[in-house]
């Protein structure tokens, strides 16, 4: 376990802004304007070096990863050496020239959805979003693709979890996530307000209980909330992992997910994390450099920031779910200032 409280040691790639759609959710506030990429070269060594790291799953997501013409080269990059491959996609551009091009490289194709078709086409600012996406599901199962859905869970359509589920099982999807809406990117002024409630977390997570029972083993379900109660246990483990994870070579076991933002910037945690707690930029140093640096300075901070927030999130409360990276990146940024953390230089 590691201080962000994920069990996977995932390295998340964002090479691109680049996306067909404009969504009043997008956190990276990519869109069809947008055309810088990441230079490939600097993410096959960071892929490289995430490896050594302890890394064991790629998770590519974007903008929309399939525009980005390196995706085959990275996803190769990973196989080869024995990481495990997640792509995020809102599914539109899964042609089959497309599937052609991806076989063999992809261990799960993670397939956004936000509710009903009504609700997916509003967030997605599309009337046709919905369609063009179902329409490429035949295909994706004709050519033997394992795929999910990920469920952006708002205040406003935890009632339509059922439905979305109902539809995940008729689709022969392997798995579906719940992922609660954070107000950040474009939806810090697009969706303002429209963050699920505890109510809501509590709301989806017994229909999480009732849907798994219905759909048995076809079906998996995955929340990314947190009972509040695994905080106690996660900060014992931290105490004890702490001193053997700053060594080289150990940045996995500290910090999961690791995000490579599309310009190059890395951050722990999420997309959009407070620079002050980063890495540095891949433009500047390779990953391993980034590493070392980090831990012998900024990951004290970081370790500091994840216990403080464990600390506040112990205290009694009426509800007992959590979205933890919302919490967490919550509190980095009140905790954060100039005066205490000097932002590196990423341009």
């Amino acid at each position: 376990m590691n201080w962000t409280g994920c069990h996977q040691r995932v390295l998340q790639v964002h090479p691109s802004r680049r996306c067909n759609l404009k969504c009043l959710h997008c956190y990276s506030t990519s869109g069809p304007r947008e055309v810088d990429d990441l230079d490939r070269h600097l993410l096959l060594g960071a892929i490289r070096d995430a490896a050594c790291e302890g890394y064991n799953v790629v998770s590519v997501s974007g903008g929309e990863p399939l525009l980005y013409s390196g995706l085959p080269e990275l996803l190769h990059q990973a196989k080869q050496l024995g990481l495990r491959t997640t792509v995020t996609t809102n599914g539109i551009l899964l042609n089959r020239r497309r599937l052609s091009m991806l076989g063999g490289l992809i261990d799960l194709v993670a397939i956004s959805i936000d509710g009903i078709p009504e609700s997916h086409n509003r967030l997605r600012d599309s009337g046709l979003a919905f369609q063009a996406m179902r329409e490429r599901l035949p295909g994706l199962r004709e050519a033997g693709f394992r795929f999910g859905f990920i469920f952006t869970l708002t205040r406003h359509n935890v009632n339509e979890l059922p439905w979305v589920a109902k539809f995940a099982h008729e689709e022969g999807a392997r798995s579906l996530q719940i992922h609660p809406l954070e107000e950040a990117g474009r939806a810090e002024s697009l969706l303002q307000g429209s963050s699920p409630t505890d109510v809501d977390a509590a709301m989806a997570w017994l229909h999480v209980n009732r849907l798994s029972a219905r759909y048995g083993k076809r079906l998996t379900f995955h929340t990314d909330f947190v009972h509040r109660n695994a905080f106690e246990g996660l900060l014992l483990q931290m105490e004890n992992l702490a001193p053997a994870c700053r060594e080289p070579g150990h940045l996995a076991g500290l910090v999961s997910p690791l995000v490579i933002e599309a310009d190059g910037d890395v951050v722990p945690a999420q997309y959009g994390f407070p620079r002050e707690y980063g890495l540095g930029s891949l433009r500047h140093k390779t990953l391993t450099e980034l590493a070392a640096d980090w831990m012998a300075g900024r990951s004290a901070r970081f370790a500091t920031v994840c216990r403080r927030t464990m600390e506040g999130l112990l205290q009694p409360a009426e509800l007992p779910f959590v979205n933890w990276y919302q919490e967490l990146t919550r509190c980095a940024r009140q905790a954060a200032s100039p005066e205490s953390f000097p932002i590196i230089a990423t341009s």
